[in-house]
């Protein structure tokens, strides 16, 4: 059975991402958007949506044996965060909300079992039990309810009166429209990468390992902001391509010839920013000089187009052209995504996507040549073909404004010119 908190200790909470300005707008939007939709309550489980529309975020959403928080946003009454009885210091720690209840005795098994039926409970208590209740599903985006299938059942059997509709819609009308401070947060995080860049370059020496690099770039990056994921790498010198790990491997040497692509994902106030750059080891040779150049030519192409009103479709549309136009075929069906509280989020900027892009979008637009056969064999390893960049832009009235980004003309390590 769920505790209501009395009253709250401080009545601004101490280490808030945001003011509370803010998540009253987000609030009121979510509003205006269930209202539209006719949905009486949004019930949200998900750590991200959680920390979007209240700032709480915890380091035990890996816990499974525990649920660190839901939250429950009618149309009319005042919200409600349910939390574990130890969390009612992070509560108003990070949130502003008025309606703290606890959860007691919250690592029992049968405690945590019964928490839909107490999140049920709620539901009833605030007046929508036989109302519309959205949850985090949909058809965009991907978002799912991080809990067991038989804990939401059991949440939907205690609310046998209530119609169950799909959130998600309103839950990314809100996210994908990012306001000033969101923007700031995902520029601070990007301007991190950007400043690692020039330490990598300026402290590369020949011999490092794919680790050694990755190492010092995630340290770098760790000085300029809060924190930091395990780097995506792609080393040339792997024996075979895997797109899509850190760079944790000592047996992934660097030799001249090699070609690497850094895609770090630090974050600030729980925001992604990103920069993805690729780098030869050695002279870049003039062929793969001139695919590089395409591959920057194409993200040119595509950033002059992005402005509200613009579908993701199109843009692959623009990059293919450009591409065909230097005599690269188009091998990747994406050229781009919204990004947040998320490395990817909607609007996908990829072949047939009709969603609209809307002034207050931040999009990262990637452009990749990739030819994951392979193009030679070095010393017994095969080696790809790989192209690719990646920036930050913000949807303007009119356009788009970029981020701080690194250099796309320093291509090569060791690098001889200037840094300035």
């Amino acid at each position: 059975m769920l505790v209501k908190r009395s009253s709250r200790l401080w009545d601004t909470p101490l280490y808030a991402d945001f003011p509370r300005s803010e998540y009253e707008d987000r609030i009121a939007r979510a509003r205006k958007y269930m209202q539209e939709a006719k949905i009486d309550i949004l019930v949200l489980w998900d750590d991200v949506n959680i920390r979007y529309f209240t700032g709480f975020h915890s380091l035990h959403w890996s816990a499974m044996t525990l649920q660190p928080a839901v939250y429950l946003l009618p149309l009319e009454k005042d919200p409600v965060i349910v939390v574990p009885d130890f969390f009612a210091g992070v509560a108003e720690g990070y949130t502003y909300e008025q309606n703290i209840w606890l959860l007691p005795k919250p690592h029992v098994t049968k405690v945590i079992r019964d928490l839909p039926a107490d999140i049920a409970g709620a539901v009833k208590e605030l007046g929508c039990g036989n109302g519309r209740v959205g949850l985090e599903s949909g058809f965009r985006g991907g978002m799912i309810i991080p809990r067991p299938v038989n804990d939401i059942d059991r949440f939907r059997g205690e609310l046998d009166g209530a119609t169950f509709v799909d959130g998600a819609d309103v839950i990314w009308r809100c996210r994908t429209i990012k306001s000033a401070s969101e923007v700031d947060a995902l520029r601070q995080a990007s301007q991190a990468v950007v400043r690692a860049y020039n330490e990598l370059v300026a402290d590369f020496r020949l011999g490092m390992s794919e680790r050694d690099m990755g190492r010092m770039l995630r340290h770098s990056i760790l000085e300029y902001t809060e924190d930091c994921a395990p780097l995506i790498a792609t080393a040339s010198g792997r024996r075979i391509v895997m797109p899509d790990t850190p760079s944790d491997y000592d047996e992934v040497t660097l030799s001249l010839g090699d070609r690497l692509v850094f895609e770090p994902l630090p974050t600030c106030k729980g925001y992604y920013g990103s920069c993805c750059r690729l780098f030869q080891i050695g002279p870049l040779p003039e062929e793969a000089l001139r695919k590089s150049e395409a591959v920057d030519k194409a993200q040119a192409a595509a950033m002059a187009a992005v402005k509200p009103g613009v579908r993701g479709g199109e843009l692959t549309e623009i990059v293919a052209e450009v591409l065909r136009g230097e005599g690269i075929q188009p091998t990747i069906e994406v050229v781009g995504h919204g990004v947040g509280l998320r490395p990817q989020e909607p609007p996908m900027l990829a072949e047939d996507e009709e969603m609209a892009i809307e002034e207050g979008m931040v999009l990262a637009v990637e452009i990749w040549v990739v030819d994951w056969s392979g193009i030679s064999v070095k010393e017994g390893k095969l080696v790809p073909e790989v192209f690719g960049n990646e920036d930050y832009v913000v949807v303007t009235k009119n356009g788009c404004d970029q981020f701080p980004s690194f250099p796309k003309n320093i291509r090569t390590l060791p690098y001889e010119g200037s840094l300035l």
